[in-house]
């Protein structure tokens, strides 16, 4: 079996802005018929699905293809979610902006009232979610061994062979999670995971 090499956090093929850097890939569709379809409903829908499954990918790539559009993110320990979406509204909001929301679940049923009715006069309302119901679906994301394979060739390529055979099992391990499944992959170049990487890395 071929070797990797521990890397400094800098070259590390799985540091984070690398992973942040990643494009979506459209399955089973094309940008054009996402666009489309979104139109079809009225610029509100939600991306759908589990942590780490492409979500937040997604809404930002679709925020870049769309004109006007305003990224809304509910992180930040320190700030109410509500308090985080309303502050990062336009003021005032017209008829040409749609408003992406990332982590909408994280908004109880009053605190997505209250966003809904600030984004009211807007061109539309897009939002990532854990579940299906606050607005009808746009896309579910799905993962699998195959996509965490081709997104490893595209980060590590020279190194693809010698990881192969730790993916199927990284995959289940953390539950599709891909966010996750790279977090660990980081760990293996850094040297921390030996008993994941043993055999895999020779001194760098």
């Amino acid at each position: 079996m071929s070797t990797i090499a521990r890397c400094r956090p800098s070259e590390n093929p799985f540091a984070s802005h690398r992973i942040d850097a990643i494009d979506y890939r459209p399955q089973g569709t094309t940008w054009n018929e996402l666009l489309t379809d979104l139109e079809r409903l009225q610029w509100r829908a939600a991306v759908v699905g589990p942590e780490g499954s492409g979500k937040t990918t997604l809404l930002e790539a679709l925020a870049l293809r769309t004109e006007s559009a305003v990224l809304v993110k509910l992180g930040g320990a320190h700030t109410s979610p509500l308090t985080a979406a309303i502050t990062q509204l336009p003021r005032p909001i017209t008829a040409r902006h749609t408003v992406f929301v990332d982590a909408a679940e994280r908004l109880g049923r009053l605190g997505w009232w209250r966003l809904r009715h600030a984004a009211r006069k807007g061109r539309g309302l897009v939002a990532t979610l854990h579940s299906p119901g606050r607005l009808p679906t746009l896309v579910r994301c799905d993962t699998s061994t195959a996509l965490l394979s081709e997104l490893v060739r595209e980060l590590a390529p020279e190194d693809a062979g010698a990881l192969e055979p730790i993916l199927e099992g990284m995959f289940r391990r953390h539950g599709g999670n891909l966010r996750l499944c790279f977090q660990e992959l980081y760990d293996v170049y850094a040297g921390r995971r030996t008993e994941m990487a043993k055999g895999l890395w020779t001194r760098g």
